[in-house]
């Protein structure tokens, strides 16, 4: 028996209709030489074709009798793989018709580059999605370089996860994903292989908006607190990437590059901040106040640390981004302190 051109690694705990939509999304594409590989990480109950009401041979189940934490269970299906390409998709997130076909024309038409990436869009909650016709513009060529280039700059719309990785390369030279923290979900994990991604040789960029990630209460981007493990996460983070970026093919944008994941990490923990500030009824101002704080100051103690390790003067664009965050933080500080003197005086004047 011939073995298929995708294989796709589906992770899941818990989540039974969202996991048979995502799972109905690649059953339901015109294209079908491919295999998909459900990796169960949830103990209390086994999952089989029968429970989920699917009947095709080309999906698998892997109970694994221990949880192997969001990674683990991502490498696990790695190393199932069978097909030419693999790639990951996550229970709650769901593949637009007609994805498969496309992706392997292009694949087909470029020569087989190393990954192709397409683009993605957001949905904010659970209810059915409504797919459309997705046609895509272009498709890219980059070389590692050209690749950061693109995806810090914004011109390069994509998720590192959700890439068509051919699986050989994936494994000897990027090798699979990493573990950056403490957490149980894959925190960061993402993104470092967003930089390892760079050591390919041929990087294929399709903008096209053919995987649909859903942000609900139930997912880490809306539900996520832990602060620690974020702040460990970025370190570790930093100084991974620094040792890809140092090789001589990306050498020469190693200060750039750094900065963005930099970038993206005190965005993140923007966000988580606040959050946790919510969680602990702190609102306001002094949620402002303090996330901003928290921000700036992981901004300059990464910075110091970027540049003890790489001995490269990043000082200078460092105060620079540090400017711009702390005229970022008062705007917000602003915005948040008129919000509350609008609602103090419109409470005062019917009181």
């Amino acid at each position: 028996m011939s073995k298929p051109f995708f294989s796709i690694g589906v992770t899941t705990y818990n989540r039974h209709d969202l996991l048979k939509e995502a799972v109905s999304s690649i059953l339901s594409q015109n294209f079908h030489d491919f295999e998909v590989i459900i990796g169960n990480d949830y103990q209390d109950e086994i999952l089989t074709a029968e429970k989920l009401g699917i009947a095709d041979p080309r999906v698998r189940f892997v109970n694994h009798p221990r949880n192997l934490r969001e990674v683990g269970n991502m490498n696990a299906l790695l190393g199932l793989a069978e097909g030419r390409y693999f790639t990951w998709l996550f229970d709650d997130d769901l593949y637009e018709p007609g994805f498969l076909q496309t992706a392997h024309d292009v694949l087909l038409k470029n020569n087989f580059p190393s990954v192709l990436f397409p683009s993605y869009k957001v949905f904010r909650d659970t209810t059915t999605v409504s797919s459309g016709n997705i046609a895509y513009h272009s498709v890219q060529i980059f070389d590692g370089r050209e690749y950061l280039k693109n995806y810090f700059s914004g011109r390069a719309k994509l998720i590192s996860t959700c890439g068509l990785f051919d699986t050989e390369a994936l494994i000897k030279v990027v090798g699979g994903v990493a573990e950056l923290s403490s957490s149980a979900v894959g925190l960061y994990c993402e993104y470092y292989l967003l930089v390892r991604c760079a050591l390919l040789n041929r990087i294929a960029y399709m903008d096209a908006p053919f995987v649909i990630f859903r942000a609900h209460s139930g997912s880490w981007g809306e539900s996520h607190v832990e602060l620690a493990t974020c702040l460990e996460a970025g370190e570790e983070l930093l100084r991974r990437s620094s040792k890809v970026l140092r090789h001589p093919n990306l050498r020469k944008d190693y200060e750039q590059s750094l900065l963005g994941i930099l970038k993206i990490h005190l965005s993140t923990l923007s966000f988580v901040s606040v959050r946790v500030m919510k969680s602990t009824d702190i609102t306001g101002i002094l949620a402002a106040g303090r996330s901003g704080l928290l921000v700036l100051n992981e901004g300059a103690r990464l910075g110091e640390l970027i540049s003890m390790e790489t001995l490269m003067p990043l000082r200078a664009r460092l105060r620079k981004f540090l400017i711009f965050a702390k005229c970022m933080y008062l705007v917000c500080f602003a915005v948040f302190y008129y919000s509350w003197r609008k609602r103090k005086d419109s409470f005062e004047s019917t009181s």
